[in-house]
């Protein structure tokens, strides 16, 4: 092999390792854009199907298992929305939270599997019920962009407004406290005795070391047909009908 051949080749190697690395480098940097489509879409999705869901529907998914191992609880990228897209598994919807001071509304599940905390905020004990001990929701915290999911409750404020709905009554809450918390103080979702609250958790690092929790005092529970219409907006939820 002559000098110039070798040259050639190790030049078109150069070429063709600088192409490869052009593409991957192409592919990473869409990759956000593409999951952030994906993810908006997703959830979008299920919050359109809540105008579907009833009051005895929500009362029939209250009866069925559901997933509660935190341990399961995969990364936010783009194989996990990829793989929610195309998980087959039923949603048990158990409602709506809407918090309008951050324009925050999104379809409640029951449990916190990765497909639920994608499209919404998920359960975090069996057996909770609004307007009783503390009702913990959990989804995530997606830094690419905060308009999704809970990561709009990073502008939640002290005194603001959390509503529930079971789509029969509608659960008032005022927030209270605004604390970073350890990933294992799983403490702050238990029911304290003789107090009635709402506990929301997020991600507050993209390794999810620490967790946010806001908690906020239960205010009152009102029938829908009773409550005001800046509240039912609140939900984008067409509550005629239900």
């Amino acid at each position: 092999m002559t000098k110039k051949n070798s040259k050639k080749r190790i030049s078109n190697w150069r070429l063709w390792v600088a192409g490869l690395l052009f593409i991957i480098a192409g592919l990473l940097f869409a990759a956000g854009p593409i999951r952030s489509y994906m993810l908006a879409q997703f959830q979008q999705e299920h919050t359109q199907q809540l105008t579907k869901v009833t009051a005895a529907e929500v009362k029939e998914n209250e009866t069925q298992e559901a997933e509660f191992d935190f341990s399961t609880v995969e990364p936010l990228d783009l194989q996990a929305v990829v793989k929610a897209k195309m998980d087959t598994s039923k949603f048990l919807t158990l409602g709506a939270i809407a918090v309008p001071s951050v324009n925050l509304n999104l379809p409640i599940y029951k449990g916190i599997s990765n497909p639920v905390l994608l499209a919404g905020a998920g359960t975090m004990k069996p057996t909770q019920k609004m307007g009783e001990g503390n009702y913990a929701l959990a989804s995530h915290h997606y830094f690419s962009d905060e308009k999704l999911l809970f990561s709009p409750l990073i502008k939640l404020k002290v005194g603001d407004k959390i509503y529930l709905t079971d789509m029969e009554y509608v659960y008032e809450y005022e927030t209270t406290s605004i604390d970073l918390v350890e990933a294992y103080q799983v403490e702050v979702i238990y029911d304290v005795p003789g107090k009635t609250e709402i506990t929301l958790i997020t991600c507050d690092d993209l390794e999810a070391s620490h967790r946010y929790s806001f908690k906020g005092k239960f205010v009152s529970k009102t029938p829908i047909s009773d409550v005001t219409e800046d509240v039912k907006q609140a939900f984008n939820i067409d509550f005629t009908t239900l």
